[in-house]
């Protein structure tokens, strides 16, 4: 049974601020992570200066600071201390390794690598390297004294093949993710009813997959303009799920 309830909220804030963010909740207080911090900064670098700014940002650079080893392993360690089960992290090829090395580092638990295959990805418009079309995710769990890891899926792979542009769906941030994928691991690895923290989200695309999916959700996002689409896109699927409820009674 998740030790908080089940709603949806998102924080203006650092999701390391000791008063607001993950040092303010008690050890053990929430059932799982899923997050999409920001890459490794030769990634971060090239995103800027392909411009793959929307909602209003400026083309040629991103409005945060790519991933450093002190906030993964500040994050790593709040994960580690708060979660009761799984930890998704989101990340880059180039960032893989350190996020395993600072998880093993808190006493949490590698366990597998996860690949989200973007079937709709960008070619090279240079011609002369491969296009990327993959990212990566961490999966991990949180220290266990005893007992046996459980997800939903199975002995099935954790390979999620799908489109990133989602139709009907305006992008309204640059690294944001599909809601089915958000759905299908939170189908995956969580259960309803659980409460997912999200301390990098963004526009909120994890709260509203966690709304769709009777899961809890809270989460951090530090822009005040990024919070306001946030909150607007989860009352909004607030407002959507309460009339199909309606038409369905």
């Amino acid at each position: 049974m998740s030790m908080l309830p089940v709603k949806q909220e998102i924080i203006l804030g650092d999701c390391l601020d000791r008063t607001l963010g993950m040092p303010s909740l008690a050890d053990k207080s929430v059932d799982h992570v899923l997050t999409d911090p920001p890459f490794s900064e030769r990634v971060h670098r090239r995103l800027g200066k392909e411009g793959r700014s929307d909602g209003g940002r400026a083309r040629g650079g991103l409005a945060f600071d790519p991933l450093t080893p002190e906030l993964a392993w500040s994050c790593a360690r709040e994960f580690a201390r708060v979660a009761r089960r799984w930890i998704l992290i989101f990340c880059d090829e180039l960032s893989f390794g350190l996020w395993v090395q600072v998880i093993e580092d808190v006493g949490a638990e590698y366990v597998r690598k996860g690949t989200w295959v973007k079937k709709d990805a960008m070619p090279q418009m240079s011609g002369d390297r491969p296009s990327t079309g993959t990212e990566e995710i961490v999966i991990a769990h949180a220290p266990r004294e005893s007992g046996r890891m459980r997800w939903n899926g199975g002995g099935r792979t954790a390979v999620y093949g799908g489109l990133a542009q989602e139709p009907l769906i305006k992008r309204v941030h640059p690294a944001q993710k599909p809601l089915w994928l958000l759905g299908k691991l939170l189908n995956d690895f969580t259960d309803p009813g659980d409460t997912v923290i999200d301390p990098f989200a963004g526009s909120g695309s994890t709260l509203v997959a966690a709304r769709q999916t009777g899961r809890g959700a809270i989460g951090w996002e530090r822009d005040a303009t990024t919070h306001a689409v946030a909150v607007r896109r989860v009352d909004e699927a607030r407002e959507q799920l309460s009339l199909l409820q309606g038409a369905n009674q």
